[in-house]
């Protein structure tokens, strides 16, 4: 997928989503899964300060929510991982933690 079309997506939708939800978002930035692949998934890094005061795999679930609420198929299936941030410190990582929702919610990613 084309990177700008996944930050816009991500910085206009998800991020509206997650202000309606109560939840803002202070900054979205992607980096390549695997550097130098143009065909790559994303890593979605998220600074939420409202995150700092919560378990990492509910900031995570909320987060998860609100991205399959707001995105398409296309959109979810470009990214790689989710890495939440707060107070300038990396507060949670999901590599595996879409996939865990998929399978609890019997969803599937395609």
């Amino acid at each position: 997928m084309d990177r700008a079309k996944l930050e816009n997506k991500l910085d206009t939708d998800f991020k509206a989503g997650c202000l309606k939800k109560g939840y803002p978002l202070i900054n979205i930035c992607l980096e390549e899964a695997y550097p130098g692949d143009i065909s790559t998934s994303y890593i979605v890094n998220i600074v939420a300060q409202w995150a700092k005061d919560m378990d990492c795999s509910a900031a995570l679930d909320i987060l998860i929510d609100i991205l399959w609420e707001t995105t398409e198929i296309e959109y979810r299936q470009a990214i790689f991982s989710i890495n939440i941030y707060a107070d300038n410190t990396l507060h949670c990582q999901s590599i595996d933690k879409i996939n865990e929702y998929m399978r609890d919610s019997n969803l599937e990613l395609s």
